[in-house]
């Protein structure tokens, strides 16, 4: 699913500390990404551009930021997707008075309060915690599935830093970053004033381990949608089909719509909609060769209304 939104903030005081910790990266179209691959996890370095730049902080207050962000590239073909807290620390800054390039007032500026109240955000640490939902919830910010609390640690003109251990997350969390595009509010009180800037987020994505399933074919259920801040729709009647592509990747249709994916393991990730309606992604995670559950989030092609929907699927023997 495509991201429909690209930046907007809540009409409490911006923050972003810490919102990298989800985030992949920001609009697809306002940056770049590197791969390097090292044993069995592949790293991903997003560039976020001037999206994140000089994000207003204030002192005690409780600050949060809601955004929708996409996934750079296609991650169907490898494995679950976590962010790399520590790295993506390293591409966040905090100064004085907002930042503008090759400009000598903000480093003499940033020098003075180096020295002045470096230790002012280390002798009082932060708590931050990410609420992530599917994109689009407009109720994000008390979602259930979260990242944190992170305790963090920085000083004024230098990377932040946070002594929190990467805490585990449970699967329904690591099955929304799995859709490619997700919602995320970022709530905390700063100890200081400040303007945050976040230049670049890292991500670790696990191996595509193969799969020994034979999912080519007829599967037949009930699929149960619900739209966003609504209530849940009826229960009814589905039969999808789903072929193999010359390339290994998979191919399914679902009524008159058509998506694409990758199985890894046990679990196809996909995307794809009914062109010029709406627009889905998510995940098929099969038990056996013959029962399946699916998970997916949609938005209409103008990216103003969607939900999500749950299946239930058994393979048609013919």
């Amino acid at each position: 699913m495509k991201s429909y939104i690209c930046l907007f903030s809540s009409n409490t005081v911006y923050s972003l500390s810490l919102a990298m910790f989800l985030t992949i990266t920001g609009c697809s179209s306002g940056g770049s990404s590197s791969e390097v691959g090292t044993s069995n996890v592949t790293s991903s370095t997003a560039s976020l551009g001037d999206d994140v730049k000089n994000v207003k902080l204030s002192s005690g207050v409780e600050s949060r930021i809601k955004f929708t962000f996409t996934v750079p590239g296609d991650i169907s073909a490898k494995g679950d997707a976590s962010i790399n807290v520590s790295k993506s620390l390293q591409h966040i800054t905090l100064s004085t008075s907002p930042i503008t390039k090759n400009s000598s007032r903000f480093e003499t500026l940033r020098l003075l309060a180096y020295v002045l109240v470096k230790q002012a955000f280390a002798a009082s640490p932060a708590q931050v915690t990410a609420h992530i939902s599917h994109a689009g919830d407009p109720d994000v910010c008390s979602s259930p599935f979260i990242y944190g609390p992170y305790t963090i640690n920085g000083m004024i003109g230098e990377a932040l830093t946070s002594d929190t251990e990467n805490i585990p997350l449970t699967q329904p969390t690591v099955d929304i970053v799995n859709l490619g595009s997700f919602e995320i509010c970022v709530i905390t009180i700063p100890p200081i004033d400040a303007f945050l800037t976040v230049t670049d987020v890292d991500v670790d994505f696990g191996p595509c381990e193969e799969s020994t399933l034979d999912i080519v074919s007829y599967w037949g259920g009930t699929f149960q949608c619900t739209p966003f801040g609504g209530t849940p729709g009826p229960v009814e009647d589905i039969t999808l089909q789903i072929s193999l592509n010359a390339d290994g990747s998979y191919h399914y249709t679902d009524f008159e719509a058509d998506y694409n994916g990758h199985l890894c393991d046990n679990k196809l990730k996909f995307s794809g909609g009914l062109e010029g309606v709406y627009n889905e992604s998510g995940t098929l995670i099969f038990s056996s060769d013959s029962t399946a559950t699916k998970t997916s989030t949609y938005t209409n092609i103008t990216g103003t209304d969607g939900g999500t929907c749950s299946d239930t699927l058994e393979k048609i023997v013919n």
